[in-house]
């Protein structure tokens, strides 16, 4: 449960909890709260009031740096960097199987910890962070808006096939999305509105 107040937006009260290994969709409306929450859930923004808490135990602001190292998050507004800090040596099977996986073979590559070349489109910029986040295989991805830019084909597979092997990998993954014809790909949906939550619905699956 928690709150937080910056100049222009509150959102909170709210209370929900994530399960380790689910795929938690959120939607809602332009200044809903989506991204606000997204940065209180990984204390970017620490809440005013409230707890978050994990396994029952509160996160303190001095625990907040190494709950945050839980996550792996890919904002609207990313910035992809050339280097891949963390990442000197990253393994060439796993960089290739991923470059293919995210359709970037022969578009860019992993050199001596560097991309060779940035200059993609912004869906193809997507992929790319979303594929540093792979490689710093955390237990949580939160991913912001993250299939806007793609082409059908991409948002298919990203929904259809690339969530369910992350779910298969025991990772759980947060996603804002207003694809509601993949909302069947979640195990839960919540919906904000004026920074609360209106609705927190499993998904029947057929």
């Amino acid at each position: 449960t928690s709150e937080v107040t910056n100049e222009t937006f509150t959102v909170g009260p709210l209370s929900f909890h994530v399960d380790a290994g689910e795929i938690l969709m959120i939607t809602g409306g332009n200044g809903s709260g989506k991204t606000t929450l997204l940065k209180v859930l990984t204390t970017l923004y620490f809440p005013d009031k409230g707890t978050i808490a994990v396994d029952g135990l509160p996160i303190l602001e001095e625990d907040a740096q190494r709950y945050r190292e839980m996550f792996s998050v890919v904002f609207s507004d990313f910035h992809l960097f050339e280097k891949l800090y963390g990442f000197d040596h990253p393994d060439r099977v796993v960089v290739d199987t991923l470059l293919q996986r995210m359709r970037l073979e022969g578009k860019t590559d992993v050199i001596a910890g560097r991309f060779t070349n940035l200059a993609l489109s912004t869906g193809q910029r997507k992929r790319l962070a979303l594929l540093v986040t792979l490689l710093e295989d955390r237990p949580i991805i939160v991913l912001d808006e993250w299939a806007a830019e793609q082409d059908p084909e991409f948002r298919q597979f990203f929904y259809e096939e690339l969530l369910a092997e992350l779910k298969s990998r025991n990772k759980t993954i947060i996603a804002i999305s207003h694809d509601d014809k993949y909302f069947r790909c979640a195990d839960r949906v919540i919906r904000l509105e004026f920074g609360r939550i209106v609705s927190d619905m499993p998904v029947a699956r057929a």
